[in-house]
């Protein structure tokens, strides 16, 4: 890390800076905002918002604003022409026009921060095949597709990265932690601040979304588990490690239970197998942590003298994670080491789900995530292959073609996909040609 500062440090000292453009600067699907992303990253050394795209121009336009970026140092640019000569003539690009971003000779990085997954897997694809490096901040995108972006990303010579900051990548970097220094893995996982209610729709966070100004949609996505079961998907896809059961355990406990909890079923704990993803309810969030293990005598005699416990299972835990506010951690991974923060390791392992939260009538179209129709759980990827279930990436404007009870899984012959998905059309290519 002292590294990447020394080298950010060293092209501001230079008067140079890292070209990025951010798609989305409205609420993320973690319910930050693209606009906060700009602001900070305009205050770290050797980096440089030169373009934001969002579908409301107030919004990209406030987000330079907001980061002290003059008025007149501003151009709303409709086409690729018009916002080359604005940044070639040292202004900053506010635009609706999404695909203007990845075109954009003079940028290196492009922050996808919309929650839209349409548009996210689009803005994503568009980069690589502009040979920009991409970090992701959309988990239903990257555990949809991200191997599909990942595969075209090497291929083309640039980064596809999830973001560092959410949980999957915060938990990832103290798995590698504990795997350098040699010990196993027992499970890895977050902490869940609500308890799991998977029939929470956006009416019952009305008052909640005015008060914490975060869209019902994005917080009935938090309490359906919706969200928790997508990052622990992108976490599985970049480590290799599985669900125990289908939607984990989730139980609720503090962190000083966790050990107790988190081992094997013939230990006392709740796990049929160790290298498993999971979640905890209570004061473990808004920190993640990882249970590890070491057999050695000699390594728990040191462990036991610097107070980790009398093992064989040891905690790792981690207070706290800073969300969308670490990318820049990602972009300077990305540009100087040409490595991800964290990016899936080829087919996917898991698989995040869509399950009817109602009793679905044949003919409805299912909606987003946090909406009405559907929520996401996290199930094996071979499982899912072998009962044919349906992607929650996929779910959004498919039709239903029969009755779906509430609480069961939907299966891809129970409804008809939107033709005109471009998440879709990447999915199949994805299926074709991704392998471990």
């Amino acid at each position: 890390m002292l590294r990447l500062k020394t080298k950010l440090e060293d092209l501001e000292r230079d008067k140079n800076s890292i070209p990025i453009g951010v798609v989305g600067a409205g609420e993320t699907d973690t319910g930050q905002r693209g606009a906060t992303l700009v602001e900070q990253i305009e205050s770290v050394p050797g980096m440089n918002i030169v373009a934001v795209a969002d579908s409301s121009i107030n919004e990209a336009v406030d987000s330079f604003k907001k980061s002290g970026v003059p008025e007149g140092e501003i151009e709303i640019a409709g086409d690729l022409s018009q916002a080359t000569r604005a940044i070639a003539g040292g202004k900053r690009v506010a635009t609706q026009n999404f695909e203007i971003v990845p075109k954009l000779a003079s940028i290196r990085v492009v922050l996808v921060a919309t929650k839209d997954s349409e548009q996210s897997s689009l803005a994503a694809f568009k980069s690589i095949m502009e040979k920009k490096h991409v970090i992701m901040l959309n988990a239903l995108t990257d555990v949809t597709v991200g191997p599909i972006l990942k595969l075209m990303a090497d291929n083309a010579g640039v980064v596809y990265t999830f973001s560092a900051g959410d949980e999957p990548g915060v938990i990832l970097e103290l798995c590698s932690f504990a795997q350098i220094l040699g010990f196993n893995i027992i499970a890895a996982g977050k902490g869940k601040n609500n308890l799991l209610n998977c029939s929470a729709t956006p009416a019952d966070f009305k008052e909640a979304s005015r008060k914490k100004k975060i869209s019902p949609e994005v917080l009935a996505s938090f309490v359906d588990g919706t969200k928790t079961m997508l990052e622990m998907t992108a976490l599985a896809n970049a480590t290799g490690f599985i669900p125990d059961t289908r939607g984990m355990h989730g139980p609720e406990v503090s962190v000083d239970d966790l050990l107790d909890i988190f081992c094997l079923k013939e230990e006392g704990g709740i796990l049929s197998r160790t290298g498993v993803v999971d979640y905890a309810v209570g004061d473990v969030a808004p920190g993640v942590f990882v249970i590890v293990r070491t057999e050695q005598k000699s390594l728990i005699g040191e462990l036991n003298y610097l107070k980790m416990g009398e093992g064989p299972n040891y905690l790792l835990y981690r207070p706290y994670h800073l969300g969308n506010l670490e990318a820049p951690i990602s972009v300077a991974r990305a540009v100087f080491d040409e490595e991800p923060s964290i990016a899936p390791l080829g087919v996917p392992v898991a698989e995040t789900i869509a399950i009817a939260k109602r009793d679905l009538r044949a003919g409805e179209k299912i909606d987003d995530i946090g909406g009405y129709t559907v929520y996401g759980t996290i199930e094996r990827a071979e499982i899912v292959k072998v009962e044919n279930l349906l992607p929650l990436g996929l779910a959004k404007g498919a039709k239903l073609l029969r009755a779906v009870e509430a609480g069961h899984c939907i299966s891809y012959g129970q409804l008809r996909l939107d033709e005109n998905s471009f998440m879709g059309v990447l999915r199949k290519l994805q299926d074709r040609l991704c392998k471990n």
